[in-house]
């Protein structure tokens, strides 16, 4: 039992080591009133350091903080209740009697539930006593919600004794006096709902920091409350340093000419340099269409950083379709992000998806990081070396807390669902600009999804930028007017028609913009029509033939590996790329591919054939003399020939670029079994009345003339009276049906707005069960080499533990339901090595591979067959049967 000499509630204990071993030379608890001081502490350190526009309350400015800073001090007054005290028999305040073990509620909870009885508005009343009831439940939830989802509601009180319930009040009086905040003003209702969100998401921040003992460690000397907050707020001063979570200031000047070196500004980027962004403190939305290799990709962070300067944006995240391309672009940013920033400023630059542990570059980013502020990189000759606080790029929920995040759409999608602090992201994104490249690249679901994300970032006053190379006229105007009803401003039709196109939506209005494309990336691109699989690979061995650098995109993995043996047979040089690779190989050919087809490679390197899948169509810079593709929707034919000639080149082996389309004859009255011959196209794309438009419209075009056609062909197929054959009309109504019930899925599983932080806003879980795409199920197994009576990973590295991540494997459930079990010698070699890992690694299954020839083969359990034997290799990955 715990004693305190002075005030009562000094007794309760709010934070503790798990055992006295942990702590020997330091108190072993600290008090939950210290606790409560150190996070408030933090939140004024930040809201110092920051000065941000505060969602509901941009009117009132700084008079506000100390409002705020109580609330969140109270963010753990349910620590106060005797089911959390219980915890701890040794640490049981004498104050409360006998010892006795409580269960519910959290104390979460048990803070809510406390702080909205009727009793308690007298203490609670020089915050909060102007708000409505609602708006006063409102604001509670969100800081007693701070451990990842908002306190269960209608619980009973019987959490606390008197004893218990006058500490937590006298604590409440102490802390008033202390802090002398002024009342919240009255609230319209959508502006103490906006308020919430921004609200959970700063105080799960501060608690994160607060709760660190290396910035706060833990104190039991009796101190009165005025005595202890001093030191709390110096300690809270160098923790907001350290954690690299203040405000930096924006470069004065444009960083156009470290983002671009030696190459002149394209269209595009001369633009956004000046296109209007409407009033300082209110959100924009710009809409950027042109043609893969425009410069995008820098317009964006040109138009990023115009928007740090005059809206006070803190810095950018950029969210892309996959972890390749966040991967490469995490790369490209590292030369050169710093540029966006004042100098002498240290940004840090984080990285954001499941596997970046694997990515090295990171990995050196996040130790130079660990030097501390005082060694950040600040010299103008060292700004190659992207470096990121340790404390943010610990946990990828703090990555939107980063000055510079490049991660994939899934994080901030994570955001809008109901997953375990979900208002940190938004909080962290709101700060910052987000930009979302290839906003065409995402089924309905995630559209629907995106849509939320622009709602929730425009609400909490974040601009958004969306980039698209094939943005269809539907989706540009749904973006716009989800943007424009989030921030009160009239709906406005979008009728542009041009391309390439800006579109700026502000307060003032919106505007649309034509753009000239850039110099030389105007092209005609030749169309060709080929009939079948053996078609292709004759076109492709004559290209090799000619030293062409040719690249195949196939549908399905299965076919992109008959097309890589059928070619290698025929003496083909070629390389294979899919995600059917252990993560580690995949990631070595994703960069070999982009060495050898980059804007960098050169004529020896070049001549030579690349097969692979969807991987190769987003984000990567690569540039193909030759381009086949299998038949796809329009809008990804157009990114596939956006390939094609990228960068300019003298001597080409080809004389013009040119598109091929394995496809069947798009007649006028298909058959229902159009796709009978390719079946895999006809899977993946199940709308075949999109399939046989695209067909259609594009084969019409012998010669596409990019970037003037890209319009047309895009509308031909996507506008909502395109045609539909009569035979295709019952597979297209099938497909659009799936689409409408993700479209409802989504609506279900998505945050609203309206409801705040609340139960009611969603269901919440953890961001491993909450899906942000709709895909179907897939087991992850890791690939272990079973040789000589030894187990070791497929992929190897000097790290023991990131070679069992490298050896990863992603296979769907309709193929396997998992691995056989094992016995005898390999049985205890795989309880041997389980041994050694983490809980959660010891649920992955391990597929044991035993050497064939240059390769490996293994088997899986299937439900039907029982077994199912598979084939792995460095160059084809893994192959069933």
């Amino acid at each position: 039992m715990i004693m305190s000499e002075t005030n009562a509630y000094l007794s309760f204990w709010g934070k503790a080591a798990r055992n006295e071993d942990e702590c020997s030379a330091s108190p072993s608890w600290h008090p939950a009133v210290f606790h409560m001081l150190d996070v408030a502490a933090v939140a004024q350190a930040w809201l110092t350091a920051n000065k941000p526009q505060i969602p509901g309350l941009r009117d009132i400015g700084e008079a506000a903080w100390p409002a705020l800073v109580v609330l969140i001090a109270l963010h753990d007054i349910g620590k106060f209740s005797r089911p959390f005290q219980a915890k701890r028999e040794d640490l049981w305040p004498v104050a409360l009697g006998l010892y006795k073990k409580h269960d519910a509620p959290r104390h979460d909870t048990a803070g809510f539930v406390l702080m909205t009885e009727e009793k308690f508005d007298q203490f609670l009343a020089p915050v909060l006593g102007r708000l409505h009831i609602l708006d006063r439940e409102r604001l509670l939830r969100a800081v007693c919600g701070h451990h990842g989802s908002p306190p269960q509601e209608d619980m009973p009180s019987h959490s606390y004794c008197p004893i218990s319930r006058a500490a937590a009040a006298e604590f409440i009086v102490d802390l008033l006096a202390l802090l002398n905040p002024e009342p919240l003003p009255p609230l319209s209702e959508d502006d103490a709902t906006a308020l919430s969100w921004w609200l959970a998401g700063l105080t799960v921040l501060a608690d994160w920091i607060g709760s660190a003992e290396e910035w706060f460690p833990y104190q039991t000397t009796a101190q009165i409350l005025a005595d202890y907050w001093p030191a709390a707020c110096k300690r809270a001063e160098r923790a907001v340093a350290e954690a690299g979570i203040t405000g930096l200031s924006a470069s004065a000047t444009s960083p156009m000419a470290a983002l671009l070196g030696s190459y002149d500004p394209t269209p595009v980027q001369e633009f956004v340099a000046k296109v209007d962004l409407g009033v300082s403190g209110t959100p924009a939305l710009v809409i950027i269409e042109d043609q893969t290799g425009s410069g995008k990709t820098e317009a964006a962070l040109l138009l990023a950083h115009r928007l740090m300067q005059e809206k006070g944006a803190q810095g950018l995240f950029v969210a892309l379709p996959t972890m390749a391309t966040a991967n490469a672009l995490h790369e490209r940013l590292g030369r050169y992000y710093t540029a966006l920033f004042a100098p002498g400023e240290a940004p840090s630059l984080v990285l954001a998806h499941g596997k970046r542990q694997l990515n090295e570059r990171f990995a050196e980013a996040l130790l130079r990081g660990r030097a501390g502020p005082d060694h950040a990189v600040a010299d103008a000759d060292e700004t190659a070396s992207a470096q990121c606080v340790a404390w943010i790029g610990a946990d990828r929920r703090r990555s939107f807390l980063a000055d510079c995040g490049v991660g994939t759409i899934d994080q901030a999608l994570h955001g809008v669902l109901p997953t375990r602090h979900a208002p940190l992201r938004l909080f962290g994104l709101s700060q910052r600009v987000l930009i979302i490249d290839e906003a065409h690249a995402y089924d309905a679901y995630m559209q629907q999804e995106l849509l939320r994300l622009v709602e929730f970032q425009a609400r909490q006053g974040g601009s958004t930028i969306i980039l698209s190379a094939t943005l269809a006229h539907t989706d540009r105007q749904n973006l716009v007017n989800v943007f424009n009803k989030a921030c009160g401003n009239a709906q406005v039709p979008c009728n542009g028609n041009d391309y390439p196109l800006v579109t700026s939506v502000t307060a003032a209005g919106a505007g649309e913009y034509a753009v000239d494309p850039r110099p030389g990336l105007a092209r005609q691109v030749q169309v060709h029509r080929l009939a079948d699989a053996a078609a292709a690979i004759a076109t492709v061995k004559a290209a090799a033939q000619r030293n062409a650098a040719v690249g195949w995109i196939r549908n399905t993995v299965d076919d992109a590996v008959a097309a890589y043996e059928a070619l290698v047979a025929q003496g083909v040089a070629a390389t294979l790329f899919h995600a059917r690779f252990a993560m580690g190989d995949r990631l070595a050919i994703e960069e070999a591919v982009q060495a050898r087809f980059g804007k960098t490679s050169q004529p020896y390197e070049r001549a030579h054939v690349v097969v692979g899948t969807q991987v190769m169509e987003q984000s990567l810079d690569l540039d193909f003399d030759v381009m086949i593709s299998d038949l796809a929707p329009v809008d990804l034919l157009l990114q596939r020939a956006g390939r094609l000639w990228r960068h300019g080149r003298p001597n080409r082996p080809e004389i013009a670029p040119c598109l091929y389309i394995v496809a069947p004859e798009p007649l006028a009255a298909p058959a229902a079994d159009w796709l009978k011959d390719f079946r895999g196209t006809g899977l993946v794309y199940q709308d075949h009345g999109v399939l046989w438009r695209s067909a259609r419209a594009i084969f019409q075009h012998p010669v596409v003339n990019l970037p003037e056609d890209v319009r047309a062909l895009v509308e031909a197929v996507y506008a909502p009276d395109a045609p539909i054959p009569d035979a295709l009309a019952a597979a297209s109504g099938k497909a659009m049906g799936r689409e409408a019930a993700a479209r409802a899925v989504a609506g279900q599983n998505l945050l609203n707005w309206q409801d705040g932080y609340a139960q009611g806003s969603g269901a919440w879980m953890s961001d491993v069960r909450t899906p942000t795409r709709l895909s179907d199920p897939s087991f992850t197994f890791r690939l272990g080499l079973w040789e000589n009576g030894v187990i070791s990973p497929c992929c190897s590295h000097q790290d023991v533990d990131k070679s069992w991540a490298m050896s990863e494997i992603s296979l769907p459930a309709r193929r396997t339901q998992g691995v056989p079990p094992e016995d005898g010698a390999r049985g205890a070699a795989l309880a041997a090595l389980r041994a050694g890992w983490s809980r959660w690694e010891q649920e992955i299954p391990i597929l044991l591979l035993e050497p064939e020839g240059k390769g490996w083969r293994g088997v899986l359990s299937k439900a039907k067959t029982g077994v199912q034997e598979v084939r792995y290799g460095r160059e084809g990955g893994l192959i069933y049967g």
